[in-house]
């Protein structure tokens, strides 16, 4: 803890604030003073069956994870004929392994593993012998895998030699490293049956079985995440298959504390289950040994509150007594430790919330049908709703409870791809909720969007540009910009880095990493101090627009009441929404208690509001849900989608079903409620204005926020070329100004038009993967704009509008133009003259710093890409070269009505631009030009351009000397790196922790390419 009181100090001392994840690893909320009475809990079972009578007998006691065990209850109930047979037939299991234990993974249990490892380019196997034709109906497997995919199945033979398929398997991922097969099937009968897999796998449990158990039992117990809308619908079990609950007796007032059961029983065949709890064995990941231990109980605010005092009070204690400001935050970052189903007290809890007695129905636990399918089904989704109620209370907003208690802020990704809890009901209580992007591909932010908007909360994080190893050292703003602007149309707006790496020794360079992941923003890059400021620059200006005012949608989704829930994409949303359509989800809780009706519009409490709403999910919705809708539908407002199935839950009323059929028929009957039809005739049909329509921009997002004065909205151009976009805004008399967020430069449109139906069309150039926030803020009355056509048809014209509203036009080619403006004239220009462009591509002094070369300078008769040079260090430098040589103007190049811009051609990656000694700035994306009107002068010019790659053709370099640091033998970090001194590198220039080269990989493009050409314009009013 010295070493976190130490950082809060600095960051005090440097007026910066700091904040923790809130346990060693980034997933989730565990260490080693959580013991296993605290640590998640999941229901277990062994079962037997036995004859009726006198019953002494010491029952076999279910798994036992961490040394920890706690009975629940024991039952017995006439055995189905499919467990007799079960228990009497033994089959001979065997394998392709000879030192393969199969016993322990026949043994009921989850305890240990035995490592099943596939041969080189063949297949493993796990072979039962009934020695008589049997029949199986379903398999499962708990264990840990070696690799991603491969495959997995079910073989059967008659004659234990030639093997047939006949089932393929899913593996599923329970947890971090738990991984499990649950499969039901169509009965298959067969003397001789094999798993088959070409894949390695520690196996703690198998079975192939004949009992008729429901599908996705793992799921449906909140084990596995399966999404309740994807669930299947529970196969209909034969009469002969299901348990009835009226003969369920409960034995455990006759079981002694060491198992014994002394009792007597009917006459006929028993099925005996023991039920207990154990845990389920997660740890927090990835953490170091010092850190690591069991993942608190997320069930129980108890185990929770003792693992918040055991670490994060620790550090929030250690930093207020040395610096009271400077911790502000804890996060819980990416949920990856799978679900949990029960907890201490959990049927007391279960019974009075749902007012019937779980105890009743655990034979569910084990796969068992009760009842009957209907009342199966029921039970099971109560089971899961609960679950998610008590994860959600006792961990996502007692979380933020605690931090509250102690002044902090909380931050939270509340989504998970293996715990079935309801995503949007963790965002309720969490002050910044996150989501998370990567370079290029996987967006995961509609929870937390959704989230934040349904629940009033104006700031949406998300873990920024995280990136696969491929991505590495190459990584730099000009290549992560778009990704960026994507998740800002998607609603985030707060980055939060993946990863920013701690550069604790301050002699070496690249330095650390986080192993192989992430995009490398850090302190070490060669672009830091150029394309990095600027960069960040960029990122707080459009961060700060997409903070004010309020995001505007026409469409809510509700994710339906069913458990577990995330949120819905675009894609998932039938009929296909238009692109001009954005969206919100939204759960139950915001449904019923934040949505009110103003006009025709469903309005949340922070003044968001929606034309539409749109039901997902509703195979089965509880009465407060639909009451709800019921209210909505009657108030106008337009629904769309599923119709809802049936009552959710098991105990309800004939009342409660009457009331559903009831409200079901008023929805579904009101005018309102629209049935497949396109959305384009809705919006045609009520008049609905769309909101920002991009004429040929397919697939472009955009967002849009208002406040009281201005209407704000972002797009970008995905493409790799300049584009003119036709744009058309829901917004009446206003200028549309271009607000750029590269410069900080603020742009009036001439080229835009009013429309009678209150929209203003404008035409907008972007260049490649270019983006721009367009405001609306001051009236166009008296305002004289050009018709959109006219911009369209002419593209070397850029017309604008001044201060004073003013046209001022600016022209690259010379001829005569007749514009069309929208008061009905014409105004013409004629442009008689521009300066020809300047090349500027030969003759540049070259310099490059910190080569190990006496010289140091070069000169470049032609520019060419730094991997090209014959010079070793050159071809394998990283960092920033300095490029030199001046160049003259005449007077009618620097005339008042002449522009001038400097376009660079081809760089990588950056280029800052002094002319004369004056900074015009750094440029780091392409297009790589600059206005230098400014900064010419007639006569000689002395131009400088500084240019800046990234690390990698330096490390690749380095791979052809011996690596001297030490670091990679011992795999630690060696005493130079901690005492802060040099690195013993040798002939190399470079260190870091790892290693994405290797000797003779191909170098990538470096400096200024060009060609470098000065343009003229003419300015013209």
């Amino acid at each position: 803890m010295d070493k976190i009181g130490h950082a809060a100090a600095e960051c005090e001392r440097l007026g910066l604030s700091f904040g923790v994840h809130n346990c060693d690893g980034w997933t989730s909320s565990g260490g080693p003073w959580v013991t296993a009475e605290h640590s998640m809990k999941q229901i277990v079972h062994r079962e037997m069956v036995v004859k009726g009578g006198k019953i002494n007998l010491k029952l076999p006691e279910p798994t036992k994870r961490g040394d920890y065990y706690k009975d629940v209850a024991v039952i017995a109930y006439p055995a189905l004929e499919s467990e007799i047979v079960e228990f009497e037939v033994k089959p001979e299991v065997t394998s392709s392994s000879s030192d393969f234990n199969t016993e322990k993974i026949i043994d009921g249990k989850i305890d240990d593993r035995v490592l099943l490892k596939a041969p080189k380019n063949g297949m493993s196997w796990i072979q039962w012998d009934f020695k008589k034709p049997h029949t199986v109906r379903s398999f499962y497997l708990n264990c840990e895998k070696k690799k991603e995919d491969g495959i997995t199945k079910l073989q059967m033979s008659d004659d234990g030699i030639n093997f047939k398929d006949v089932v393929d398997f899913k593996v599923l991922r329970q947890g971090k490293k738990e991984y499990a097969i649950d499969k039901h099937f169509e009965a298959i009968t067969a003397r001789y049956f094999r798993f088959v897999t070409d894949m390695d796998f520690e196996i703690s449990e198998i079975n192939l079985s004949g009992v008729y158990r429901f599908n996705d039992m793992l799921a449906r117990t909140s084990l596995y995440m399966q999404e309740n809308h994807k669930l299947p619908a529970l196969d209909q079990a034969p009469e002969n298959m299901i348990i009835k609950k009226d003969q369920i007796i409960n034995l455990t007032q006759f079981v002694d504390e060491n198992g014994l059961l002394k009792t007597k029983l009917p006459k006929g065949n028993w099925t005996i289950m023991r039920f207990g709890y154990t845990i389920t064995g997660a740890v927090n990941s990835p953490a170091s040994d010092s850190g690591r231990g069991w993942e608190v109980d997320k069930m129980s605010k108890a185990s929770f509150k003792t693992f918040f005092d055991g670490y994060v009070k620790n550090v929030i204690d250690a930093s207020k007594k040395v610096a009271p400001n400077a911790l502000q935050y804890i996060e819980i970052d990416s949920y990856e430790v799978g679900g949990q189903n029960w907890t201490q007290d959990y049927d007391a809890d279960f019974k009075k919330y749902f007012g019937y007695d779980i105890m009743q129905f655990l034979p569910l636990y084990a796969g068992r049908y009760i009842d009957n399918t209907d009342a199966t089904e029921r039970i099971l989704w109560d089971v899961r709703d609960f679950n998610s109620k008590l994860m959600v209370e006792n961990y996502f907003d007692y979380f933020t409870e605690l931090c509250h208690d102690n002044g902090l802020i909380s931050y939270v990704e509340p989504y998970s791809f293996n715990a079935a809890f309801n995503e949007l009901d963790a965002t309720r209580s969490v002050d910044i909720p996150m989501g998370e992007f990567w370079m290029h591909q996987n967006y995961q932010t509609e929870t937390a969007v959704s989230g934040a908007r349904i629940y009033g909360k104006n700031v949406v994080s998300a873990e920024a540009f995280t990136a696969l190893p491929e991505v590495n050292w190459k990584s730099h703003p000009g290549l992560m910009k778009i990704s960026g602007d994507i998740a800002w149309t998607h609603g985030i707006n707060e980055f939060m880095f993946h990863r920013f790496a701690h550069q604790a020794n301050t002699n070496v360079v690249p330095g650390m990493t986080m192993a192989g992941w992430g995009s490398h923003i850090d302190r070490t890059q060669t672009w830091w101090d150029n394309a990095g400021k600027s960069w960040f620059k960029y990122l707080a200006r459009g961060q700060y627009m997409l903070r004010k005012g309020n995001p505007v949608s026409d469409l809510l989704v509700f994710v339906g009441d069913g458990t577990p829930s995330s949120s819905y994409k675009a894609n998932s949303i039938s009929p296909k929404l238009p692109d001009y359509v954005n969206f919100d989800n939204i759960n139950a809780d915001a449904l019923v208690n934040r949505i009110t009706v103003k006009g025709n519009k469903m309005v949340l409490p922070n003044g968001i509001s929606y034309y539409m709403l749109n039901l997902k999910n509703m195979k089965e919705v509880k009465l407060s849900t639909l009451r709800k809708i019921a209210e909505l539908a009657e108030k106008g407002i337009i629904i769309t989608g599923d119709k809802p199935e049936k009552l959710a839950g098991y105990n309800s009323s004939v009342t409660d079903k009457q009331e559903f059929e009831k409200l079901v028929k008023l929805i579904w009957s009101a005018p309102n409620t629209l049935k497949n039809i396109p959305w384009e005739e809705i919006y045609s049909s009520y008049n609905i204005p769309k909101d920002l329509v991009i004429k040929d921009g397919k697939d472009i997002n955009y967002t849009h926020r208002k406040t009281d004065e201005e209407d704000i909205y972002f797009f970008y151009n995905p493409h790799k070329s300049e584009k003119t976009f036709e744009c058309t805004f829901n917004v009446p008399n206003k200028i549309p100004e271009l607000w750029n967020q590269m410069t900080g430069k603020i742009t009036k449109i001439a080229a835009f038009n009013h429309n009678s139906n209150g929209t203003t069309t404008a035409i907008i150039k972007l260049p490649s993967e270019g983006s721009v926030f367009v405001v609306f803020r001051e009236s166009s009355k008296d305002v004289t704009s050009i018709q959109t056509s006219f911009a369209l048809n002419n593209p070397s014209v850029e017309v604008t509008l001044s201060d004073e509203n003013k046209l001022e036009f600016d022209i690259s080619n010379k001829g005569t133009y007749d514009v069309k403006l929208n008061n009905g004239t014409i105004q013409r220009h004629f442009v008689k003259n521009i300066p020809a462009p300047m090349a500027i591509s030969k003759g540049w002094k070259v310099t490059f710093p910190v080569i190990k070369s006496e010289t140091k300078t070069f000169h470049f008769s032609e520019l060419i890409d730094w991997t090209t040079h014959n010079n070793e260090e050159i071809k394998h430098f990283s960092g920033t070269a300095i490029y030199e040589r001046s160049f003259n103007l005449d007077k009618e190049s620097i005339a008042k009505e002449v522009k001038l811009v400097l376009d660079l051609g081809k760089v990588d990656i950056a280029a800052k631009v002094i002319l004369n000694g004056k900074d015009l700035g750094v440029i780091w994306k392409a297009p790589y030009q600059i206005d230098i009107t400014n900064a010419a002068k007639a006569g000689e010019n002395m131009l400088k351009i500084e240019v800046t790659n990234q690390w990698s053709n330096r490390l690749i370099g380095d791979e052809n000397y011996p690596d001297l640091s030490g670091y990679y033998e011992s795999k630690t970090m060696p005493d130079w790196y901690k005492n802060n001194e040099p690195a013993p590198l040798g002939q190399r220039s470079t260190f870091t922790t790892y290693n994405f080269f290797k000797k003779g990989d191909s170098l990538i493009p470096a400096g200024m390419v060009g060609p470098v050409i000065i343009k003229a314009s003419v300015l013209k009013k």
